[in-house]
């Protein structure tokens, strides 16, 4: 049997650094996957992209250098980072080419989007930006344009929250879903500074770690509810449960005010709002739509694509309909 193989999404604990178990562990079940089903060629070997040095969209073929960055977690750390680790060991074992694309640190920000107001921090582009351009391509071809021809804003809601305004195919702004945005599952987003800064300093935390690890694992929808499962939020408010409703209603609101922000870099000149991930089911999706029905027609496209874009993207470079971008 032959195949091009997807690397698995690499989901899990921010600030997770790669380490050679964790690799080996990875790398052998997805050889124990291929041998179960006689699998006996690959084309070519799809990974995941982490957080690399920031570049352009696209798609990318697999470097020492890459590999380099990914593990030492040179631009930061995460799960993430182990699928071209993963997708290299594969792709070796096969003989066949491996490549990632549209990583989490692709960059191609408008320049007024990097200022955050304080000189020597400067705002980042890191996004979901894998499933954002992948459900905009989906979108463009339903409405019978192209990624390149047309401006979208594309909101990403899962245990992160990206919400992306894409000109002609280019991420100009997005969120970092770490650092800002809308509240999430585990994620605060933004916060009234001062308030943070005097948290901070007020002895509650022993680290700046700690700190982190509450503010991106430990606070939104879980902090407020108890549980961070959208599916045990929508069955509460449906039992008649209204701090759930209330608490669903901000994030929604906060989701709202973010698609807002993003037409506003568009200038107003939205083809179409797009919302992916797992949480783009109704009520939430309805009460957005409320709030930025005006802007332009919403689509919905529940769940991560991931793989299928994936997949999609080693189609293109085997049937040579994109080059592999040096890293």
């Amino acid at each position: 049997m032959r195949a091009a193989l997807c690397g698995p999404p690499c989901t899990g604990t921010y600030g997770l650094r790669p380490t050679a178990y964790g690799l080996r562990l990875r790398t052998q079940a997805v050889k124990d996957f291929l041998r179960r089903n006689q699998v006996t060629r690959l084309d070519a070997v799809a990974g995941r992209g982490g957080l690399v040095r920031p570049i352009p969209a696209g798609s990318y073929r697999v470097t020492k250098k890459m590999i380099d960055d990914l593990s030492s977690g040179r631009y930061g750390s995460h799960a993430s980072n182990l699928g071209a680790l993963i997708a290299e060991k594969i792709a070796s074992a096969f003989n066949c080419p491996c490549l990632i694309a549209d990583p989490v640190g692709i960059d191609e920000f408008d320049p007024l989007s990097r200022y955050s107001g304080l000189p020597g921090m400067e705002r980042r582009c890191q996004s979901h930006a894998l499933n954002i351009r992948a459900t905009a391509r989906k979108a463009a071809k339903k409405l019978n344009t192209t990624l390149e021809e047309a401006n979208f804003i594309v909101a990403h809601l899962g245990g992160g929250i990206s919400i992306a305004a894409l000109y002609r195919g280019k991420i100009i702004d997005v969120n970092n879903a770490y650092d800002g945005g809308p509240f999430s599952p585990q994620r605060t987003g933004s916060l009234p500074t001062t308030q943070l800064v005097e948290l901070a300093f007020s002895g509650k935390y022993k680290s700046a770690e700690e700190l982190n690890y509450t503010l991106t694992r430990k606070s939104g929808l879980l902090a407020y509810l108890g549980t961070d499962d959208g599916r045990e939020i929508r069955k509460r408010i449906e039992q008649g449960d209204q701090q759930a409703a209330r608490v669903y209603q901000a994030m929604a609101f906060q989701i709202a005010k973010e698609i807002g922000a993003m037409a506003s870099v568009l200038k107003g000149k939205v083809k179409a709002i797009i919302i992916t991930g797992g949480m783009a089911h109704p009520p939430l999706t309805d009460w957005i739509r409320e709030r930025t029905g005006w802007i332009a027609p919403l689509h919905l496209y529940p769940g991560e694509h991931e793989m299928t874009a994936l997949a999609e993207a080693g189609l293109r470079f085997l049937r040579g309909q994109e080059e592999l971008k040096d890293y």
